[in-house]
């Protein structure tokens, strides 16, 4: 897959937050195709109100059974206040959704107990629900926009669970004119959306100036079923969504559409 230049002279729109969006411009060149970025996220530690109440519930971290991660940024935004508290407890068992979850983790030294079969909350409840005790309680790392499925559902079966909303996820300032610029004047024939947040980002902008035009004929891509849904919610019909919730398969799904 490699040497295959099955994206060749393509534009492919790639809206990841920064930090992310490298790697996956990469794999897009490997391939023959122009990686077009505009990131359409940014992860930002939450503001000093909200701060207080993360710092006193990671200064009560111990008396927590479990700890659950969604997100790369939520890792690293934890680990990142834990050191400036200088904590040096014991951690609660670790669960994690996703590979990039678990990796940045094991990049800072944490081993997660339990991964759910499927990247998406709908298929970590029921299969966390099997691993974790009534008598147990749950912290949930978050970001601001995240949804509430994962608490709601564990509140209802009787779990004593807790948020802690660690970092906020905004459009970069000088995202939008970035956007309009790309969709007017480039060549696009590809748009890759790696989470609901960038789809809604996108649609924002797409409604404010009337971009509706630009859409027309483009491969969509979305990864993860939230991820479609959220498109399709906002009238844009989805070309393709692997199977399993990465950007490894998101290209193997390219290749094959263009083979």
């Amino acid at each position: 897959m490699k040497h295959s230049l099955f994206l060749s002279g393509k534009g492919v729109l790639v809206t990841r937050e920064e930090a992310q969006a490298e790697q996956l411009c990469t794999m897009i060149a490997e391939h023959g195709g122009v990686p077009i970025k505009v990131p359409l996220l940014s992860f930002q530690k939450v503001d000093a109100d909200r701060l207080e109440s993360v710092k006193e519930k990671l200064s009560r971290l111990e008396s927590f059974d479990w700890i659950v991660f969604t997100s790369k940024p939520g890792v690293d935004l934890f680990c990142e206040m834990l050191n400036e508290m200088e904590f040096e407890g014991i951690y609660p068992k670790i669960a994690a959704i996703g590979k990039k979850t678990k990796a940045a983790l094991q990049e800072h030294g944490l081993q997660p107990t339990f991964i759910p079969p499927k990247y998406v909350a709908e298929s970590f409840l029921p299969a966390f629900l099997e691993v974790v005790d009534m008598s147990e309680s749950v912290l949930i790392i978050k970001g601001d926009l995240a949804r509430n499925y994962l608490f709601n559902g564990l509140i209802a079966a009787g779990i004593h669970t807790e948020e802690s909303v660690i970092y906020s996820n905004r459009m970069p300032e000088d995202s939008e004119q970035a956007l309009v610029d790309v969709l007017t004047n480039k060549k696009i024939d590809i748009l890759l959306f790696t989470s609901p947040s960038t789809v809604n980002h996108f649609m924002k902008t797409v409604k404010k100036y009337h971009l509706f035009d630009c859409l027309i004929d483009k491969v969509t891509v979305a990864i993860g079923p939230v991820t479609r849904k959220r498109v399709e919610e906002l009238g844009v019909a989805v070309t393709l969504c692997p199977e399993q919730y990465t950007v490894d398969e998101m290209m193997k799904e390219l290749r094959q559409y263009y083979s």
